[in-house]
C-alpha cells in the first residue's frame, strides 16, 4: 500500500498462513526494491536496519532532509552520540508523508567512507603531487592566483560553477562570490545541461521558473502524463503516490521511447504508450494540441479569462495547420495518428489532467521550446490552478530548482530578477555594497569556447563533477587543461579533481545547516546531526 509494489503478501490460511514475497517466491525475484517500509511497518521490531544490530539503539535524532532528488523527503537521523545509527523517514515530512526509498534511507554511509577527503590540498601544476596546507594556505592561495589572472587577463577571465547538491545558502554565497569579489557575472550551475529548460520555458509561458502543483496533488489527479521521466526509478518516492493513484483508476498516458516500468507492470498499464523516436518531442506535443483545437476540446472559458488573446490565436493558428496533424507526423515521430488522437482526447476531456515531464524532455536541443509546447497544451485544456493539473518537472538534484532561485544563472540575479535591470542591481549593490557589471556572464559552454581561445582561466568548481556530467568529457577535459587555476570543492576527489590547482573538502548534508528547495518548490530545512569531517562546513 505505501510502496506501490507487491514486494509482500500472505500466503496460505489459518495456521499455515506466513508473510511470503511476491507470488511465493524467491524475494530476489519478487518485486521488492528495498525501500525499507516493511521495516517501518513492522509492529514487533523483527525487521530491523543492520546498523542497529551493529550500534546499538539510537540515543536521539534531528530532523533533516534528503541529499539525494528532487523529492526533498524528511527523515529523521537517529544518533548515538554524533554518529547516525539509522535515516528514519518521518511521518511529518510534507514531501514523503512518512515514505522513503532504499537510497534515502540505507544510502547514507558516503558522508563517512574512508574516500572522504577532509584537508585542504593545492599544487602549482595538474602533472603535480597534492600538497596537504591548512585552510588559510588553501584560501590565500586560491585568491591569490585569481587576482594573479584577473590582473594579467581582465576581469572576465575567471568564474564560478555552483551546486545542485549544496544547500540555498552555500549556492547563494558562490554567485555573490562570482558577481561582489570577481566583478564580473560568469556563474552557471548545472541545471544548464538539465532543467535550464524548464527554467526558460516555465518563465516564458507562466512568468514563473517551477512546477504547478505540489506532489500530493497527484491523488487527486484523473489523467497523468508522464514524459520523458521514469519515475519509480529516479524519483521512487513520488511514483509511489502516483502507482496509488493509478490503482485507484486513473489513466495514465507516457510518452517515452523506453518502455518503462509505468508501461506494464503487475498492478499498473499505461492507457496510451506514444513511443516516439528520440528527437520528435515537439512534432508529438504539436499533434497533440492539432487534435485539441481541431475537434473543439479546448477549454473556452479557461482561455477568455486566464490567457493571452493575441498569443492564444497565434499558437491555435499554427498548431492548426495540416502539417502538424497527427496523420501528417506520424511517420517522423513513428507514433500511429490514432494512438495520438486518442491520447489527446483522453488528456483533454479525462477530467483532471497532470503532466509530469523529466530530462527526457529537457536535455534537447528543442528542450525550452517542449517545455512551452507542454505549458500550452496544459493552458488549452484548463489543466492549471488546482489540484490534480499541472505542469510538474521531476527535478534531478536536491536542491537544482534552489539553485536556480538562489540566481546561478548569469543573466539572473536571485529570484530571476534580470542583471540589465539596473533597479535590481541597485537593491543588491546596496545590500552588497558593491557595484555589479550590467552584462550576463558565460554559460557552462562559453566557459570552455573561452577557456580554448585563452579568454577564460581560472574557474571555482563547487561540489560538480563536469568531467563526468557535461557533454562532450574531450572537449570539457581540453578546456580544463587550458586553465590556470581551478578550485575544486567537493567531498570526493572526483574526475574534475585531476585538473584542479587547489582542492577544499566539501560537506556533505549531514554535516551543515541550511536549506533545500524540492521540485515542488518546498523550502526544507537541513540540520547538522554530525560534525564535518574536515573541520569546517
Amino acid at each position: 500500500e505505501t510502496q506501490g509494489t507487491f514486494a509482500l503478501t500472505i500466503s496460505g490460511r489459518g495456521f499455515d498462513s506466513r508473510v511470503s514475497p511476491g507470488q511465493d517466491q524467491p524475494f530476489m525475484d519478487s518485486e521488492c526494491v528495498s525501500c525499507g517500509a516493511c521495516v517501518e511497518a513492522c509492529p514487533t521490531a523483527t525487521l530491523q536496519e543492520k546498523s542497529v544490530i551493529e550500534l546499538g539503539q539510537p540515543e536521539h535524532s534531528i530532523i533533516t532532509t534528503c541529499a539525494y532528488c528532487g523529492v526533498g523527503c524528511g527523515f529523521k537521523a537517529e544518533m548515538k552520540g554524533s554518529e547516525v545509527v539509522r535515516m528514519v523517514p518521518w511521518k511529518d515530512g510534507k514531501a514523503n508523508e512518512g515514505h522513503s526509498c532504499v537510497k534515502g534511507r540505507f544510502a547514507w554511509g558516503y558522508a563517512t567512507h574512508k574516500d572522504r577527503m577532509t584537508k585542504p590540498m593545492i599544487r602549482k601544476s595538474i602533472t603535480d603531487p597534492w600538497t596537504e596546507v591548512s585552510w588559510d594556505e588553501a584560501i590565500a592561495y586560491a585568491a591569490s592566483e585569481f587576482k594573479r589572472i584577473q590582473a594579467r587577463y581582465g576581469r572576465e577571465a575567471v568564474g564560478g560553477i555552483t551546486s545542485s547538491r549544496c544547500t540555498n545558502e552555500e549556492t547563494y554565497l558562490v554567485q555573490k562570490l562570482v558577481r561582489a569579489a570577481f566583478g564580473n557575472n560568469n556563474v552557471d550551475t548545472c541545471a544548464r545541461v538539465c532543467h535550464s529548460p524548464t527554467g526558460y520555458g516555465l518563465g516564458q509561458t507562466y512568468g514563473t521558473s517551477a512546477g504547478t502543483q505540489t506532489f500530493k496533488s497527484v491523488e487527486k489527479a484523473d489523467v497523468i502524463m508522464v514524459i520523458g521521466a521514469n519515475p519509480t526509478d529516479a524519483h521512487p518516492v513520488f511514483a509511489s503516490r502516483m502507482k496509488r493513484r493509478l490503482r485507484q483508476g486513473a489513466k495514465l498516458i507516457v510518452i517515452d521511447p523506453r518502455r518503462i516500468d509505468l508501461v506494464q507492470s503487475p498492478h499498473v498499464r499505461a492507457d496510451h504508450h506514444l513511443q516516439l523516436r528520440p528527437g520528435t518531442n515537439v512534432a508529438v506535443v504539436t499533434a497533440l494540441a492539432h487534435v485539441i483545437v481541431t475537434e473543439g476540446l479546448l477549454a473556452a472559458d479557461f482561455i477568455a479569462e486566464r490567457c493571452d488573446d493575441k498569443s492564444f490565436e497565434t499558437w491555435r493558428e499554427f498548431v492548426a495547420r495540416p502539417e502538424n496533424a497527427p496523420e501528417a507526423v506520424q511517420d517522423v515521430c513513428g507514433v500511429p495518428a490514432a494512438e495520438l488522437r486518442a491520447a489527446a482526447r483522453l488528456y483533454a476531456t479525462g477530467g483532471n489532467a497532470a503532466i509530469y515531464y523529466g530530462l527526457g524532455v529537457t536535455e534537447h536541443a528543442q528542450g525550452s521550446t517542449m517545455v512551452m509546447g507542454i505549458a500550452n497544451l496544459a493552458m488549452a485544456t484548463g489543466n492549471i490552478g488546482r489540484e490534480g493539473v499541472g505542469v510538474n518537472p521531476l527535478r534531478g538534484q536536491n536542491n537544482v530548482q534552489g539553485s536556480c532561485d538562489m540566481g546561478s544563472f548569469p543573466h539572473e540575479l536571485p529570484g530571476y530578477r534580470h542583471i540589465s535591470d539596473s533597479t535590481v542591481r541597485g537593491y543588491f549593490e546596496a545590500a552588497w555594497g558593491v557595484r555589479l557589471d550590467p552584462e550576463p556572464g558565460l554559460r557552462i559552454p562559453n566557459m570552455f569556447d573561452a577557456a580554448l581561445d585563452g579568454s577564460f582561466k581560472g574557474l571555482y568548481c563547487q561540489g560538480e563533477d563536469i568531467v563526468q556530467s557535461d557533454p562532450d568529457t574531450q572537449h570539457v577535459a581540453a578546456a580544463l587543461s587550458a586553465m590556470e587555476c581551478i578550485v575544486v570543492q567537493d567531498i570526493f576527489l572526483n574526475e574534475t579533481a585531476k585538473y584542479a590547482h587547489v582542492f577544499l573538502p566539501g560537506s556533505s548534508f549531514l554535516e551543515k545547516d541550511g536549506t533545500f528547495t524540492n521540485a515542488e518548490r518546498r523550502i526544507s530545512r537541513v540540520r547538522k546531526v554530525m560534525p564535518p569531517q574536515a573541520g569546517l562546513a
